[in-house]
């Protein structure tokens, strides 16, 4: 066959290629999801939460973004409890199979759990911290203890998981913690960026006022999911223009598909968020900024930052537009660990925990640290 014909056999396969994925992407979308397929068992539930155990199950070397990761047969004896934030679905931890941080942890030698938040409806709008942190992230570290058979446990959370990693840990940790890992987590709100600024002002302006009388009912604060997803992609408006016009280049590549939907799923179906949580979280942490003093009451129990003494680990992004870096680096300053250190990586706040580039940096340091104390 000559150049010539193979060009244009070539081009003819792009476009009908371009075309079938052009209606397949709107009538089927599903069919280009990749997330959450990595086998698990749910080991507890209570209410809408579920905890999920994932076995090893790569036995073979596998491609994890365009690198090959050979699964080790050595098991750490140290489990790790993966921590989601709220607003979105656990499934973040499982992007899809190269973009997977269970299967990466699993082949690195992990007894990998992820804490799963579920699906808040308005009906859940009461759902507040101390559901979260005193009674259901307190039973699934039991949980996990039960089933592997170890006494410590290693967390790691993003962004609000991590908020609500440390909250347990300061408020409920007794010597089980080894280690602990925060990606992108805010602790100091007003060194945010110029919403930091905005709410350190606010503060000033109304700290004479009892929280107490801003309070209402939480059906009021409850956030559906959509509107979740609308404000996280203000955030960086720009970013899904380009993304689209990216995906209207590649609509003849059906992998570039997969890997464009299933990320886009992310921002997109996003969890409500619940009216009693965002009450808190927009009142005592953003406006009051009781992080940042390192003591947070939690009804009838205290979170106390000081009393966490596990190996830590922080991570904050280069151009995150959410949690700037002295927001999230506020942590180092408060917790009382001996073996703690922070460090900054490229990407914002997506990019720096499932970006192109996160496997390299945060996802090989958090798996390197974490098997150097894990023994």
């Amino acid at each position: 066959m000559s150049s010539s014909m193979a060009k244009n056999t070539s081009f003819l396969t792009n476009a009908k290629n371009f075309v079938r994925h052009a209606v397949e992407r709107r009538t089927r979308p599903e069919r280009f999801i990749l997330s959450d397929k990595t086998p698990n068992d749910v080991i507890y539930s209570e209410g809408i939460m579920k905890l999920r155990y994932y076995p090893h199950t790569d036995t073979e070397a596998f491609e994890l973004d365009d690198e090959q990761v050979t699964p080790t047969t050595a098991r750490h004896k140290v489990p790790v409890l993966l921590v989601p934030p709220l607003g979105v679905f656990g499934w973040i931890y499982d992007l899809m199979a190269e973009r997977s941080w269970v299967r990466f942890l699993n082949a690195r030698g992990f007894e990998v759990y992820l804490l799963d938040w579920g699906s808040p409806t308005k009906e859940n709008s009461d759902l507040c911290l101390e559901t979260y942190v005193n009674q259901w992230y307190t039973k699934a570290v039991e949980e996990v203890h039960n089933h592997s058979g170890s006494d410590k446990i290693s967390l790691v959370g993003y962004c609000m998981g991590g908020l609500l990693t440390l909250l347990y840990a300061g408020a409920h940790g007794h010597g089980n913690i080894q280690n602990i890992v925060t990606i992108a987590s805010p602790i100091d709100f007003h060194k945010n960026h110029i919403q930091g600024k905005f709410l350190k002002a606010l503060d000033k302006v109304t700290k004479h006022i009892p929280l107490s009388s801003l309070e209402v009912n939480p059906s009021k604060f409850h956030v559906p999911g959509d509107m979740v997803s609308v404000a996280f992609k203000l955030t960086n408006p720009l970013a899904g223009v380009f993304s689209y016009f990216d995906l209207v280049r590649n609509l003849s590549d059906r992998e570039y598909i997969q890997a464009h939907l299933t990320t886009k799923e992310w921002f997109t179906n996003m969890a409500d968020y619940p009216g009693a949580t965002v009450q808190q979280l927009g009142l005592k942490f953003s406006l009051r900024n009781q992080l940042a003093s390192g003591i947070i009451p939690l009804t009838d129990h205290e979170a106390d930052f000081s009393r966490i003494d596990a190996n830590y680990l922080g991570f904050a992004g280069t151009t995150d537009n959410i949690v700037s870096i002295p927001a999230a680096k506020k942590i180092i300053d408060l917790i009382s660990s001996k073996d703690k250190s922070f460090e900054v990586v490229p990407g914002g706040h997506a990019g720096v925990f499932a970006g192109g580039k996160a496997k390299l940096h945060t996802w090989a340091m958090t798996a390197d640290w974490l098997a150097e104390r894990s023994a």
